[in-house]
Parts: structure tokens; C-alpha cells; sequence
């Protein structure tokens, strides 16, 4: 494998994950609570997937409720990615989705 991307959906209700190979495959579908119980949760998650395989992720923010990214990683402003992964910021209209998993 030699790309996995990740996309991160957070909501009132759970925050979705899914991830994709290269080739369009999906390799992990998962629901999570919609609020981590560690502020490092993401960050960590996204470092173990990365050590599989170099990671791109996008956490998907919705214009009219920005504030479950917030809760889901409150210091998404600062870290957008470290050695093992890189975080991307997209919105959450069908064809910003779509264009962010073709890149």
C-alpha cells in the first residue's frame, strides 16, 4: 500500500471515519463517539495510521456547524500534520469532498 487517505466527519451525533486506498478501495469505515474522550485522541489515531502507510487526512468542517470540528480536535488551527500523516482542512459540499479524495 503506499497511500492511505482518511476522511474524518464530525457531527452532533459521532464523528465518521473513512479510509481509502490509492485505488478507490475502502480499508476502514468506523463511527466514533462525536467527542474524544482525550484531546489527543485524533492526533494519536492519525500518527498510528501513518505507521502503516503515509497518510492524508481531511477533516471535513461544515460551514453551519464548525463547532464539532472544534470539539473533535481543538487544536486543529495548529497541527496540520507531523512525520507520519498530514491534515488538511476541506469543507463538507459533495464536489470539496470528491475533489479532495481524486487528488
Amino acid at each position: 500500500m503506499d497511500q492511505l487517505k482518511l476522511m474524518i466527519l464530525p457531527s452532533e451525533s459521532a464523528t465518521r471515519l473513512v479510509a481509502r486506498d490509492r485505488s478507490g478501495t475502502i480499508l476502514l469505515k468506523a463511527t466514533l463517539p462525536p467527542q474524544p474522550w482525550h484531546i489527543r485522541a485524533l492526533p494519536r489515531l492519525l500518527e498510528g495510521l501513518g505507521s502503516f502507510a503515509p497518510l492524508h487526512a481531511a477533516l471535513v468542517v461544515r460551514a453551519q456547524a464548525p463547532a464539532f470540528a472544534n470539539r473533535l480536535y481543538p487544536d486543529w488551527f495548529i497541527d496540520f500534520g507531523g512525520d507520519s500523516y498530514d491534515l488538511q482542512i476541506i469543507g463538507s459540499r459533495r464536489h470539496e469532498r470528491s475533489e479532495w479524495w481524486r487528488r
